[in-house]
């Protein structure tokens, strides 16, 4: 790994962790000038590397009912599409396209189980769906790249 790809790989890291930091704050970690970090970051952003900026909400502090799905298409299902319908629902933060037993995993942050109900329900009339596994998260322990708890 060069250098440069080694310092944009810590301002990753370190935005990572927290998104709010100045570019000085960030020059100060790494020992570089606070010009250097802006530069890389906005080459970072240029590139697509860095998609946008958020915060990591801790779920459980909202009472929220974290939901797991474990979705298979049907042969023939168009994943591409059921991926994208899956996404479409607000209370679903992630899809991911994997190998193995099924072929989209989603996590959703549903209100209450009432509405985690509802979105099972709405995720199983997409079409091209031939199962869709629900599984209760009990905890989160890391999400965003931030660890929740100590």
């Amino acid at each position: 790994m060069t250098q440069k790809n080694d310092i944009d790989s810590q301002i990753l890291r370190l935005l990572a962790e927290d998104s709010r930091q100045s570019f000085r704050e960030l020059a100060k970690q790494l020992n570089i000038s606070h010009v250097s970090v802006s530069s890389r970051v906005k080459a970072l952003e240029e590139s697509g590397v860095i998609r946008g900026y958020t915060c990591v909400i801790d779920h459980d502090k909202l009472d929220y009912y974290p939901l797991c799905l474990r979705i298979s298409a049907s042969q023939g299902g168009n994943l591409s599409r059921i991926g994208d319908e899956v996404a479409s629902h607000p209370e679903v933060n992630v899809v991911m396209r994997v190998s193995g037993d099924c072929e989209l995993l989603a996590l959703a942050m549903c209100e209450s189980r009432e509405s985690a109900l509802a979105l099972l329900d709405r995720i199983n009339e997409i079409s091209g769906i031939a199962k869709a596994e629900s599984h209760i998260v009990l905890e989160a322990i890391k999400l965003g790249g931030v660890k929740l708890k100590p």
